[in-house]
């Protein structure tokens, strides 16, 4: 309805313009009414496609318009001419901003010649011979503008267009260490427990049973990390949202219940932060005693204490996860082949909040990883 507002606005202000003015010949304002009512159309997005299609039909209907007036000049274009002048400018604005180059540069040029030819309706009788190079060159000066604004808002374009690739590519990559982070922690857990079961099988058939339904348990947990990771990189090409929120405080009484029941009993946890975390620090608090505590099963021996604590007490939230075995030295799981990347994705994600992340061996012997938030 707005178009079609100002298509009609334009269209009585150049009628009202002819009326007081002598009407010049067909030839002037028939074509400026044309290309006026093309400019309007390409804003339709299903004529976008045909946008260079448009723009060349009206410059060559233009040209040759222009030319045919030429061989028996009447009256001056006058408002007529300034109204096809703008529309033709508009028409290669857009172009040049939508249309692919191998179309618009074709079309931006038919339609570049018929904006210059209309300089010479300007004035009564039409100049000739170098006044008339000279006035159309001119009149060109528009066709340069609208060309550069083109380009112009073609290159913010891109540029959105990239930012918003770039944004999905960064959050692809988020998912992935989520993913390797959540579902390393509970296959971890069911090696841990299937190396159990092997060992109670025939000593302790019922522990050797519930150690396999905390395998069972442990990888339908694996499963949905992964469905809901799928659904998150479904959501990122357009998909429906999913509302279910990712891990956090709350998460973290039953992720360590679970830890000490895959063979780690002396697990101590305090989380006694003095008022509410935001949910971007709760989430990375998550992840960091996620992985804090898949290392632990990867590289310390079974049964080793660990303490986990989240406080603010000094004013910024402080987690920390420390392990320290115990004197005896329980299997462990086999070494990784290669050097996991999940604590450098932590350490990325804590300074992308504005906090410290350091990880390394305690003073007395096991392992620490700490983060401040701010």
């Amino acid at each position: 309805m707005r178009l079609l507002a100002g298509g009609l606005v334009a269209v009585g202000a150049l009628a009202l313009a002819l009326v007081l003015r002598p009407l010049p010949s067909p030839l002037v304002v028939v074509p400026a009414m044309l290309t006026a009512a093309a400019m309007w159309l390409v804003w339709w997005p299903r004529a976008r496609p045909r946008l260079a299609a448009i723009t060349a039909a009206a410059g060559v209907t233009g040209a040759a318009c222009t030319l045919a007036w030429l061989a028996d000049p009447g009256t001056a274009g006058g408002p007529s001419t300034y109204v096809h002048t703008v529309a033709v400018l508009t028409l290669i604005t857009l172009t040049v901003r939508w249309a692919a180059v191998r179309q618009a540069v074709p079309a931006v040029g038919v339609a570049a010649i018929s904006e210059a030819l209309l300089a010479l309706q300007i004035t009564q009788p039409p100049p000739s011979g170098l006044d008339a190079v000279a006035l159309t060159l001119f009149w060109s000066i528009g066709t340069a503008g609208a060309v550069g604004l083109g380009a112009y808002l073609r290159t913010l374009d891109r540029r959105r267009v990239e930012a918003v690739r770039q944004a999905r590519r960064t959050q692809r990559l988020q998912l992935a260490r989520d993913l390797h982070d959540f579902v390393a922690h509970d296959v971890s857990a069911m090696v841990l427990q299937a190396q159990a079961a092997q060992i109670l099988l025939d000593r302790d058939p019922s522990e050797a049973a519930a150690a396999l339904r905390a395998i069972e348990e442990d990888g339908s947990r694996a499963l949905a990390s992964m469905d809901r990771s799928v659904r998150m990189l479904r959501e990122l090409e357009g998909d429906s949202a999913s509302a279910e929120p990712l891990p956090g405080l709350d998460g973290l009484p039953d992720l360590v219940r679970r830890f000490a029941d895959a063979g780690f009993p002396d697990t101590e946890m305090r989380v006694e932060p003095s008022g509410p975390v935001p949910r971007e620090v709760a989430t990375t608090i998550y992840r960091i005693v996620v992985e804090a505590l898949t290392n632990v099963r990867k590289h310390a021996p079974a049964g080793s204490s660990v303490a986990i604590q989240v406080s603010d007490e000094t004013g910024p939230v402080v987690v920390t996860v420390a392990d320290h075995a115990r004197d005896r030295a329980l299997p462990r799981l086999p070494p990784a082949e290669r050097a996991g990347v999940g604590l450098a994705g932590l350490a990325e994600r804590v300074q992308a909040l504005g906090g410290e992340f350091t990880s390394g061996r305690a003073a007395g012997g096991g392992w620490v990883v700490k983060a401040v938030f701010p």
